[in-house]
């Protein structure tokens, strides 16, 4: 029969008995024989080997262990129309401390609250940190407890910070903060 077929013709039917086995015939012979749709195909060894061994759960922290040190970074940015227009920035802790903490804003003389420095930002315990590093047409930075307002204050929760401008333009202040459980 293949004597009779013309040569294009038999590299044609050739090539449409290739199709066929690999749409057709490929196809259910391969989900017939490889498709997983239990496990209950899988060994129990090999199951066993996928899930992996089963670990301890570690200890989940409501509050930041005694002595214990968050760190971050702070950015506020605005547009000021007027001398004195605010914008503002939060900073939020990973995890709560127990009490709220003392802010101190460090511009370039360290304390013993807050001994560290911009590029390494620490605090003492109940101390929370906050070192200013770049800045614009910014006046003063100050702190407050975002959540009843105190001005001066953080929260066990984190702090808001207002920066205002000292002049009309863009302005910014930038820095990072560290917090000590105490």
């Amino acid at each position: 029969m293949f004597r009779r077929i013309a040569g294009s013709t038999r590299a044609t039917l050739v090539a449409y008995l290739a199709l066929f086995v690999v749409l057709g015939g490929g196809t259910a012979f391969a989900a017939k024989h490889y498709l997983i749709t239990s496990t209950k195909q899988i060994k129990p060894n090999v199951l066993r080997a996928l899930r992996g061994a089963t670990g301890a759960t570690g200890p989940v922290l409501t509050v930041l262990a005694p002595g214990e040190t968050e760190t971050g970074i702070y950015d506020a940015e605005g547009t000021a129309t007027a001398i004195g227009d605010l914008a503002s920035a939060s900073i939020s802790f990973a995890i709560p401390l127990a009490s709220s903490p003392t802010p101190t804003i460090v511009s370039s003389d360290t304390t013993a609250a807050c001994p560290g420095s911009v590029t390494t930002p620490t605090a003492a315990p109940g101390q929370l940190c906050i070192y200013e590093g770049g800045g614009e047409n910014f006046g003063e930075i100050g702190a407050y407890d975002p959540i009843n307002g105190d001005g001066g204050g953080a929260s066990p929760y984190g702090a808001g910070l207002v920066v205002d401008s000292s002049g009309v333009g863009n302005f910014y202040s930038d820095g990072t903060w560290a917090v000590t459980a105490p």
